[in-house]
This record gives C-alpha cells, sequence and structure tokens, in this order.
C-alpha cells in the first residue's frame, strides 16, 4: 500500500509538473479554431443585467454594425393572447459606437492588437422602468428597421421580504469559453430553472480585449443571457494591455466592459470603477459586488470598502452577499513548490468589513480549484464545520471555477490565515462546478455541482431571531477530489478560446 501511495504521489507530481511547463512556455499545441459571427443589421449579443432595484426595473444591451443608427426595444405584460405584441409599448434605445481595435485614455489613442483587423460596431442599450414586481415580461430589441429580434421572457424580481429567490453561481469560465463553457452554463440552467438572476465572479475570457473571445463567451448563452439577469463581476482577465504609438502599455479594464454590458452606477466612486462595482437589491437579500483587480491600485480597494461599509450600514436586507473575483483567502498552489499565491491587499481592505457587518456569503473566482471556509464566532472559532458538527460563523467564504483550467490546491490548506481565524473545510481539484443557492426567510441553502449534475458539496446557513448564522453540513456528500483521484492535469492551451 505504501507503495501504491508513493507512485500516485510520483503521477500527481509528473502531471502537476507538465502543467506548469505547459503555462510557463509557449507549447506546440494548436488551438481549435472557432468561428467568428461579425456584427449585421440584425441585433444580436443580447443580455440582460439587474438595475440597482430589479423589482421594478431592468437593463438589456444588444450589439449590430454601424448601419443601424436608430434601435428601439418593445415590451408587454406577459399574457396568453396570441398576438400579445399588439399591446407592447415602444422605446428608443441609446446608440454608442465601439471601435474594437482602438481607443482613447489618458495618455492617448492606444490599440488592441487582438482585434487589428475588425470594423467598429454598435451597442445598443435600454433600461425599462415602471415595472410590476414579480412580473413576466415579453420585450424584443430591433437592428435596421423592422428587423427585430424574436420574443425574449424576462421576469421582475419580487418585493415582499418573504419572498425565495434562487440564484446561479459561477466562477471563472475563462478557457474552452466555446469548447466547454456553454456546456457547464446550460447545465446549470436546466438544473436551477427557477433562478431569478446568476452571478459571473470574473475571468469571463481570457483576453478582456478580445472580441473574438467575447463572441464565444455571449453566443455560449445567446437565449440564457437574453432571459435570466447577469451580476456580471470584473476579473483581472477583463483588465488588458492598452498599447500606445511609442509602445507605452496601460494596463486597464477592456473598453469593451462597458461598451456591451449596462450595469448600475456608484456616482459616490471613482470614474475608474464604474460599472464594475455595484449593488442590486433583491427580497431580503443585497447582493454587492467589487472589483478586486481595480488597477492594481490601494486606493481603488480602500474606495471600495468606504462604499461597502456605507451600503452595509444602510442595508436592511436580513442576507447580505459580496461577490468579487480575488479570494480573500487564497487556495491556488501556482506556481508549484512556492507558498502559492496570496491577495494581501484585498484582504486587507475587505475582510475588516466582512467580519464588522457579518455579510454572509462571499463569493469568489481567480484560483481555479474549489474551496469552501469560514470564521466561527468566538466561541466556535477553533470548530471545523462537517456532517457531525454545526458551527455558528460570521461568514463562510466559497471559491469556484467552472471552465476547464484548474490548479492545484495549496499544500498549506489556509494554515497561513489561520489568525484570522478561518478554517478550510472543504477542496476541490480539477473539478469545475456551478452552484444553486437558494434563499428563504430564514435560510440559505447552497449546493455545488459537477458538471454531470452530481453534487459536490453543500451546506445551509440558519440565521435566527438575532442575525446569528448556523453553518450546517450537507449529509452523504462524496470524497473530495484531488489530482490523485481525479487524474493528472492536462494543459488548457490547446482549447478553443
Amino acid at each position: 500500500m505504501k507503495t501504491l501511495w508513493i507512485s500516485l504521489f510520483i503521477l500527481l507530481l509528473i502531471g502537476a509538473s507538465n502543467a506548469v511547463n505547459a503555462q510557463s512556455s509557449q507549447t506546440n499545441s494548436i488551438k481549435d479554431n472557432t468561428p467568428y459571427i461579425t456584427a449585421s443589421s440584425w441585433p444580436d449579443r443580447i443580455i440582460v443585467t439587474p438595475t440597482e432595484s430589479p423589482s421594478t426595473s431592468i437593463s438589456v444591451t444588444w450589439r449590430s454594425d454601424q448601419t443601424v443608427t436608430s434601435s428601439y426595444a418593445q415590451i408587454v405584460q406577459a399574457n396568453p393572447d396570441a398576438r400579445y405584441d399588439i399591446h407592447a409599448t415602444t422605446f428608443e434605445a441609446s446608440t454608442q459606437t465601439t471601435p474594437l481595435n482602438e481607443g482613447n485614455n489618458n495618455l492617448g489613442a492606444f490599440t488592441y492588437s487582438a482585434n487589428a483587423q475588425l470594423s467598429p460596431v454598435n451597442y445598443h442599450s435600454i433600461t425599462f422602468e415602471g415595472l410590476v414586481a414579480d412580473t413576466l415580461y415579453n420585450y424584443r430589441v430591433s437592428g435596421a428597421m423592422n428587423q427585430w429580434s424574436s420574443w425574449q421572457q424576462i421576469k421582475t424580481a419580487a418585493q415582499k421580504k418573504n419572498s425565495d429567490v434562487e440564484f446561479l453561481y459561477f466562477g471563472d469560465a475563462q478557457n474552452g469559453i466555446y469548447s466547454h463553457w456553454p456546456l457547464v452554463l446550460r447545465k446549470a440552467w436546466l438544473h436551477g430553472k427557477n433562478a431569478d438572476f446568476a452571478i459571473y465572479a470574473g475571468d469571463l475570457v481570457n483576453e478582456g480585449a478580445s472580441d473574438r473571445q467575447w463572441s464565444n463567451w455571449l453566443n455560449a448563452g445567446r437565449f440564457i443571457h437574453a432571459m435570466l439577469p447577469a451580476i456580471l463581476v470584473p476579473g483581472n482577465h477583463e483588465y488588458d494591455w492598452q498599447v500606445h504609438k511609442n509602445q507605452q502599455k496601460e494596463w486597464a479594464l477592456s473598453t469593451l466592459w462597458q461598451d456591451q454590458f449596462t450595469l448600475p452606477p456608484a456616482p459616490a466612486l471613482p470614474t475608474e470603477l464604474q460599472e464594475t462595482v455595484y449593488v442590486t437589491h433583491y427580497p431580503d437579500l443585497d447582493i454587492f459586488v467589487l472589483n478586486s483587480e481595480a488597477l492594481g491600485s490601494v486606493s481603488l480597494l480602500q474606495a471600495q470598502a468606504r462604499w461597502l461599509n456605507q451600503k452595509l450600514e444602510n442595508s436592511t436586507a436580513k442576507w447580505r452577499i459580496v461577490t468579487m473575483h480575488h479570494p480573500v483567502f487564497s487556495s491556488c498552489g501556482m506556481p508549484l513548490n512556492t507558498p502559492g499565491q496570496d491577495e494581501p491587499d484585498v484582504r486587507a481592505a475587505f475582510l475588516p468589513v466582512f467580519l464588522k457587518h457579518n455579510v454572509d456569503l462571499v463569493l469568489q473566482g481567480h484560483d481555479h480549484t474549489y474551496s469552501r471556509g469560514s470564521i466561527g464566532t468566538i466561541d466556535d472559532i477553533a470548530k471545523i464545520a462537517n456532517e457531525t458538527t454545526q458551527k455558528k460563523v460570521k461568514s463562510v467564504f466559497v471559491t469556484s471555477v467552472a471552465g476547464p483550467k484548474t490548479y492545484p490546491q495549496k499544500l498549506t490548506r489556509w494554515q497561513e490565515y489561520r489568525d484570522y481565524g478561518v478554517t478550510l473545510e472543504r477542496i476541490g481539484e480539477n473539478t469545475p462546478t456551478y452552484q444553486i443557492i437558494n434563499k428563504s426567510a430564514n435560510e440559505l441553502k447552497y449546493q455545488s455541482f459537477t458538471t454531470d449534475g452530481e453534487r459536490y458539496d453543500g451546506f445551509t446557513l440558519e440565521k435566527d431571531q438575532n442575525g446569528q448564522n448556523t453553518l450546517i453540513i450537507d449529509s452523504g456528500l462524496p470524497p473530495q477530489r484531488t489530482f490523485i483521484n481525479t487524474g493528472p492535469y492536462t494543459s488548457h492551451h490547446d482549447l478553443a478560446e
């Protein structure tokens, strides 16, 4: 038996070493090709995003070529009539021309080499306002005259605090967004059929300036994005290099982000953070989005911390969830034979605010591995929650990955973070997942599933009348998946983007 374990460990090291070699140098692999759908006079890339008040308003964004200078949207309350469209109301959309291969910033004109041969396009957006809460609506959007999309259906959020809410949560897609990611998205959508929205915790694509990759991501969901509001979180890969004529480079949020998505504003925050930091309110559930990349600026992280602190102080919701890309407690063990990744600036800025306000759940990405841990109350600070041990907690922290790019866990298993009172309670390697989360009056139920639809993790947060959460782990969870029991890692570099 000892010989068997040694052999398995050697295989793990060889597989992980091969992964590092593949990632640290250019491989000879040829990436699979993907189709690129150019803009036309017909509307495409339709995506629905929530406003700050999704019970009475909702935003839609779509694309066309430059010939469409005026675009429209129609909406009508859903009803059983065959010709519901007769009573639809028409609104003119806002239109913005988006150069794909160039832009301007404080340093002047810059280029995006990934889009060198691509022509400008037009993006159109509308925010439907004055809607009735908890109500189905049919809508469609236009390109050129009489060139309409098919009718889509959306539902406004409920307003009653005791209303149940269900939503999906995904970690990084990033790689294989044409070949692998669509399967995960469709599986989750079919499984969580009552979902009110979906959270995408950053690194949706690999290169934020590549319109081809955005084409793959947006088309992977197509009708799902047109019906299921997307809470979008910027990751480091939504940033990209902006190259100036003097070859000076600037790392900045891709200009495509704000062009192709309509997200809630945060007037109190600097321009650099607009449409990357926001809040949206569902029944007794507030979702706060943070930008943990933030141009690598500690001052921008601190500005977000102050904003979040004020928003949490004013929040009357029983349940508060924060989502951001970089984990407070990193699990990523890359590069191998090093301490692995860590985000001390993110932790220093945000963790005190989370603990001050007992943020219930923090949903993250970036590490390309699965991890779940918690910080207990003073009485339960040393407890490790499991099937037989409940734990009173301040906050629960989850990191997941939805795409095929996966990394090993840190060998330290969060021991370097023990002074924060956090315990790592479940891991998963080489395992993309999707998550379905349900909020009821006094419970938040979390379940994580592998891409074959099998449950991988699950827990319930029970909140008492004093606001204290008890963490209860599901029984019958499968063994933790590691590289030893899932097989050596294979490079993701040849996957279709």
